[in-house]
């Protein structure tokens, strides 16, 4: 009696097979579940800033050559929160009243959750926002984009959401 050696290559392939498509699978199912976010950081379609990122580039450095914003470096609390956001000549050392404020308080890794808190008034270059709600602890942004006259400028501040 002669035994015969049991030769494992074919079922070692096909199981390989069948484990690369469960990755391919759980892989595609990742990439749905967690779709890609685009950048808003400009307040504009990505394409927008692509062909235009000179002259936007070339608006801020001149407004932040003649102006100031000044965003607020606190954290946020979970429930109501307000900001002000501040316009300063840098020349006159004054108050910037005429300026175009938009604010989006978000999360860095979705805009399901963005807060757009519109401009309820200005007093000398203090721009106070309505107040806006926040249920998520972790990492949130507080992005502006200030217009005064034919000059923009984007801001970016990190902060924190706690009790």
């Amino acid at each position: 009696m002669s035994k015969e050696k049991a030769n494992y290559w074919p079922h070692a392939i096909v199981l390989a097979i069948f484990g690369v498509a469960g990755l391919c699978v759980w892989t595609v199912n990742i990439a749905v579940n967690n779709p890609v976010e685009l950048d808003s950081f400009y307040f504009d379609s990505y394409q927008n800033v692509e062909q235009n990122y000179n002259d936007i580039i070339n608006s801020q450095e001149a407004f932040d050559a003649k102006y100031d914003v000044i965003l607020p470096a606190k954290d946020l609390k979970i429930g109501k929160n307000t900001i002000m956001i501040k316009v300063m000549d840098k020349e006159h050392n004054s108050g910037i009243d005429e300026a175009n404020v938009t604010v989006v308080i978000t999360r860095p890794d979705t805009q399901r959750l963005d807060k757009k808190p519109k401009v309820i008034s200005t007093l000398n270059g203090v721009y106070a926002l309505e107040p806006f709600e926040i249920k998520r602890l972790g990492r949130w942004q507080i992005m502006s984009k200030v217009r005064v006259g034919d000059l923009t400028t984007f801001k970016k501040l990190e902060v924190n959401a706690t009790k």
